[in-house]
């Protein structure tokens, strides 16, 4: 089973995302550093409740919004797996199908 601090970590990238906002941004929004941020994304570290607070200001989404993530089976197979899977998707998820293809066809070969 997932820790809380990976569903959150998993959640909050999605959340930055959705809110077009860089991991830099959101740093500059709440004081926070990039690399706290990164770490968090990452659930290497859990954010302090101020810094949650700020989190969800700077998302402009309720507190609450942050840990709605129960249910939701993206987050629990992304949390599950090594931190290096979720680079792989945070890499893949705005390509083409294309390049995708490619880039499956290459994995295989190297895997294989």
């Amino acid at each position: 089973m997932a820790s809380i601090k990976k569903k959150f970590g998993v959640h909050l990238y999605q959340l930055r995302n959705a809110a077009g906002m860089t991991q830099a941004k959101l740093a500059e929004t709440t004081n926070l550093s990039v690399d706290s941020i990164s770490r968090i994304e990452r659930g290497e570290r859990a954010p302090s409740l101020e810094s949650i607070e700020k989190i969800a200001k700077a998302l402009k989404v309720r507190t609450s919004e942050l840990f709605n993530f129960d249910g939701n089976d993206e987050i629990t197979d992304l949390s599950e797996n090594p931190s290096e899977s979720l680079e792989l998707w945070k890499l893949l998820r705005n390509k083409r199908a294309k390049q995708i293809k490619k880039i499956t066809e290459i994995a295989k070969i190297v895997l294989d």
